[in-house]
């Protein structure tokens, strides 16, 4: 029952922060932000708290994409090497267990 209580208040609290953050449209008082109300567009600059995003307008070059499949590939060597060691150190584990148990 606890369980539902959780999950019940989660979706509640999801559904107001939801509600609050983006729901609201430009022309709303808004209760929660940073700073002034001034608009950014006026001064050509971002308010207080506000800064804008930086677009790319080319796409990667050959190196950085090579480097970022070397990248995957070192990573996804890594990532097996530790869940192979980490399902053979759970099995080492339930062997000591079960062996402990038939001595006894």
């Amino acid at each position: 029952m606890g369980y539902v209580i959780v999950v019940a208040v989660s979706l509640l609290v999801g559904a107001a922060v939801y509600s609050v953050t983006l729901r609201r449209g430009r022309e709303a008082d808004p209760t929660f932000g940073f700073g002034d109300e001034r608009d950014p567009d006026a001064d050509g600059g971002p308010g207080p708290g506000y800064t804008y995003l930086r677009v790319a307008t080319t796409g990667p070059s050959w190196r950085d994409r090579i480097l970022g499949l070397v990248a995957l590939v070192v990573l996804m060597i890594i990532t097996a090497a530790v869940l192979a060691l980490g399902v053979y150190q759970l099995g080492h584990l339930i062997n000591l267990t079960i062996e402990r148990f038939i001595r006894q």
